[in-house]
């Protein structure tokens, strides 16, 4: 089982999930009474977009150090990845949006 786990894929899959998870979360404690496609077009509306997707990879370290504490590197290596990315992503969205 733990060969299984220990692939980049599940990392990177995992880097991409934990902040959308987080980011619903949010929602729900701060714009509970309407739609997700509401509280969306409020935060791009006022530019808190790249803010909130900043915020919402945190959660991807607490997944990275449980990678490395288990030794599975592999997965590790795919949270780090999805994380850059996420990171790229929101400097591109910075400057050119």
């Amino acid at each position: 089982m733990q060969q299984k786990i220990d692939r980049q894929w599940v990392g990177i899959i995992l880097g991409v999930i934990v902040p959308i998870i987080t980011l619903y979360i949010i929602y729900l404690f701060v714009y509970p009474r309407n739609s997700f496609v509401s509280f969306y077009e409020m935060i791009t509306s006022k530019g808190f977009f790249t803010q909130l997707l900043s915020l919402a990879v945190i959660p991807n370290a607490a997944v990275f150090f449980i990678f490395i504490w288990t030794d599975k590197l592999r997965a590790a290596r795919g949270v780090l990845a999805s994380t850059i990315i996420i990171a790229i992503l929101v400097f591109a969205i910075k400057i050119f949006g």
